[in-house]
């Protein structure tokens, strides 16, 4: 029945606003407006180019890293990296264009607010103040106003304003506001916009004007759930005070748009656009998979803002289509090698909706192919994988009969991170398969918002196509593997080496030596930057290397004298001066690929190897090579109801001599299990800490404790622990505990009862040693009996 009632308003809504409302997941939908997760949006268009700033989402609460999402039209976006912020949060990021020319970033840690500057919009950028983390903003500059979420304001005489706030909701508290000075690194006037002017304010404050009139908006409510909307309040001053006004946004009927908040406006002519995040669909369980979504903001005669209606559709284009191809996957056949669940159908990576998203069911090498119907021409494809901000490793081949294949391209080896990750060819074929290999961290499978194939050759998108370092060096080629154009400089003469010179990895070609990098789209006459860093005269300076640049084709040629060579770059844009300037000082970032060598059986203990009443000072770890050691009071093994059991009193910890393997990092699918009893249990009691890293997400610890969040496993999260009310009940009982975890979904069963499921993300860091008795931290001591622990790297679902 309450189904049926959401259906029938929703289609009210839908008559009385004068459109049917799409669902979220048809076909080419225009919200959300990026693939991937991000929230806190700030958008902006400097000179004929649209750019998105937020909080990089999904992966991790906000931890980064720092990027931009940029568009021409405001509908193709692409995703580019930054220098900076490079701290562990950065939210709610804010760029603005000052009348001296420069660009400001302004961003947040919990709780203060940083400011960058730079020439470009793009970066690279540099803290105003100094040090990289120097703080402009502290916690609570303004009395009782909590410092985060900061966002500026430029008034018609070009003074600035900055706006910051969050848990505003407390009485006498509210949202800060500040005039900044000329030199953007003080305030000459401050104030507290309390929240008795600014009705439930909770955070996320953006102000604008409009006809004399100033809007104080902000968000209300959980971020978390559906409560999170968008409130306003006006003034005649920057700094009011204001008047309540109302809410103009929230969730919409069916749910489906989920908590929409954290907005920034953007004007077009005579046009006000609001961007903002809602929460994904299907949704996740801390609200953290955020996504951003665009829909036009009304205004009655009287300056109020009609409350706006959140939408599907989005707005569609700002400009003309950067794009001029079709997209041929539309409507096209697709299968799978696997499918998680109904929720994330092969269909939906061929739907061009950045709101549905197909993730197979493993996180091994999975494949999705398309059936085009009939052969086509194939010149262009570009794959939008879950996360854009780390890289992927894959395949993309095409074959006319479904039998015969052909490589499209190898990227097999690709060290790149991006979205859209684009590739070129020429081909006429009707199939074509993308299988997913492998990539920078483990627990992220080969999810893809989209899949665009593309008769003709799209390269709009501005990426670093060509990057190499020593490392990409292989002893016949030079791998493009930190470009997106992939393939390889090839050896035509001589040899090359590596050597490391001046603080450098490089690649020395011996004295008449050549080697040729080709591709059809490289060309002196488009748009393009390339660079590198030679050594010569005993220091490292750039290379010359516009004169090696061709109608499709890079040559570097060494003559009588080596040429010792690294970070060659080549990007399809025009960078400016401080850009170059930056990467003529920074190397290209390589990072390792993750571990999927599984180990199987990482831990395992039983107190059936021992005899009772043994004194345990080594336990032998039956699982990878080492032990564990008692750092004080050894353990003595008993015999309890029926069990022999390892009897810890609060005082003996025991620390592995080996770290876990690097297949259990990030978010890597684990299995635990272990067998307990503990007379009295108290709040919190740590079995076994898998981790020593200290910051949320980061933890695997199995607890035996009451405290109902938290009581059974912890890694930090708050909301991605889980604990038992009925823990108590327990004690002075045997406790088989099994947890799984496949890398989305962690199941969590108590003798056999499942007592807590739920999607969670983990961002496991490499662990020195495993501890026994107590956390890493040397808190929470275990006072009961241990049967038996085991820990695997891999998911195992428990079996009746």
């Amino acid at each position: 029945m309450n189904k049926i009632r959401l259906v029938v308003a929703s289609l009210l809504l839908g008559a009385a606003t004068g459109f049917a409302q799409k669902p979220f997941n048809a076909s080419g939908t225009g919200n959300p407006i990026i693939p991937g997760y991000f929230a806190d949006p700030t958008v902006k268009k400097f000179g004929d180019t649209y750019y998105m700033y937020a909080t990089t989402d999904g992966s991790g609460a906000g931890f980064g890293p720092a990027q931009v999402w940029t568009s021409k039209d405001f509908v193709n976006w692409t995703l580019m990296p930054m220098n900076w912020p490079d701290s562990h949060w950065i939210w709610a990021p804010d760029v603005m264009k000052h009348t001296d020319g420069n660009y400001y970033y302004f961003y947040c840690q919990p709780c203060m607010i940083h400011c960058g500057v730079s020439e470009t919009p793009r970066g690279p950028w540099k803290n105003i103040l100094g040090e990289s983390e120097a703080v402009l903003v502290p916690d609570r500059f303004v009395t009782n106003a909590i410092t985060l979420d900061g966002q500026t304001f430029v008034d018609d005489d070009g003074s600035v304003y900055l706006y910051w706030g969050t848990w505003g909701i407390y009485k006498g508290f509210g949202c800060g506001a500040g005039k900044l000075a000329s030199d953007m690194k003080s305030f000459t006037e401050t104030r507290l916009i309390p929240n008795t002017e600014a009705t439930d304010f909770f955070e996320a404050p953006f102000v604008m004007k409009r006809n004399g009139i100033y809007y104080f908006m902000y968000s209300s409510g959980s971020c978390h759930d559906h409560t999170y909307r968008v409130q306003y309040a006006t003034s005649d001053k920057p700094m009011g005070p204001y008047t309540y006004r109302g809410c103009i946004l929230e969730t919409n009927t069916d749910g489906t748009i989920h908590g929409p908040g954290h907005h920034s406006v953007l004007k077009e002519g005579n046009e006000y656009y609001m961007v903002y995040h809602r929460h994904d669909n299907p949704h996740s369980n801390r609200g953290f998979h955020r996504q951003l979504c665009v829909d036009r903001m009304e205004f009655a005669e009287d300056g109020s803002i009609k409350p706006l209606i959140p939408t599907h559709d989005g707005i569609g284009a700002l400009a003309s289509s950067v794009v001029k191809s079709k997209n041929l996957v539309l409507g096209a056949k697709v299968r799978a090698s696997s499918f998680y669940d109904a929720g994330f159908r092969p269909e939906y990576a061929v739907d061009d909706n950045n709101g549905t998203l197909w993730r197979p069911r493993g996180m091994g090498q999975e494949w999705i192919e398309v059936d085009l119907g009939v052969a086509r021409q194939i010149q262009t494809i570009w794959t939008q994988f879950e996360y854009g901000t780390q890289f992927y490793q894959y395949l993309i081949e095409t074959s006319a009969d479904g039998k015969h294949w052909s490589v499209f391209a190898d990227k097999r080896n690709n060290r790149l991170a991006g979205s859209p990750m684009v590739d070129f060819g020429k081909v006429k074929a009707r199939y074509v398969r993308l299988t997913f290999t492998g990539g920078q961290k483990n627990g992220f499978g080969g999810a893809v918002w989209n899949l665009k194939i593309f008769e003709g050759v799209e390269a709009s998108a501005p990426q670093q196509w060509l990057g190499f370092t020593a490392a990409d060096w292989n002893g016949r080629e030079w791998q493009n593997n930190e470009g997106m154009l992939g393939g390889a400089f090839t050896l035509k003469e001589g040899s090359a080496r590596i050597q490391r010179i001046g603080g450098r990895d490089a690649l020395v070609l011996e004295p008449e030596t050549t080697l040729e990098y080709s591709h059809p789209l490289l060309s002196s006459s488009k748009e393009h930057t390339v660079s590198g860093l030679v050594y010569r005269s005993g220091k490292w300076q750039s290379y010359e290397a516009e004169s090696c640049l061709s109608s499709g084709a890079i040559a570097l040629h060494s003559s009588t004298e080596p040429l010792v060579i690294t970070n060659f770059r080549y990007y399809n844009w025009k960078q400016e001066a401080a850009e170059k300037a930056y990467d003529a000082e920074k190397d290209i970032v390589r990072l390792p690929v993750a571990d999927q060598q599984k180990h199987g059986l990482v831990v395992s203990l039983s107190a059936d190897d021992f005899v009772v009443n043994d004194t345990v000072p080594y336990l032998e770890n039956r699982g990878v090579k080492g032990y564990f050691e008692a750092r004080k009071l050894p353990l003595v093994v008993k015999e309890v109801k029926g069990k022999k059991a390892f009897h810890f009193e609060g005082t003996q910890v025991y620390i592995s001599s080996f770290m876990l393997p690097a297949t259990l990092q990030d978010n890597a699918p684990y299995t635990l299990e272990a067998w307990v009893l503990n007379n009295s249990i108290s709040e919190n009691e740590c079995v076994a800490d898998f981790t020593t890293s200290h910051d949320e997400l980061e933890k695997i610890m199995l607890v035996n404790g009451t405290e109902p969040r938290c009581g059974v496993i912890n890694h930090y999260g708050w909301y991605e622990d889980a604990g038992y009310k009925d823990m108590k009940e327990l004690a002075g009982k045997w406790q088989h505990i099994y947890i799984c975890f496949d890398g989305r979904m962690e199941q969590v069963y108590i003798n056999g009862q499942l007592i807590s499921e739920k999607d969670i993300q983990l961002l496991v860091k490499p662990s020195q040693f495993v501890t026994l008795g107590r956390n890493a931290e040397g808190d929470w001591p275990f006072t009961g009996y241990l049967h038996s622990l085991k820990l695997w790297d891999e998911y195992l679902p428990l079996k009746e």
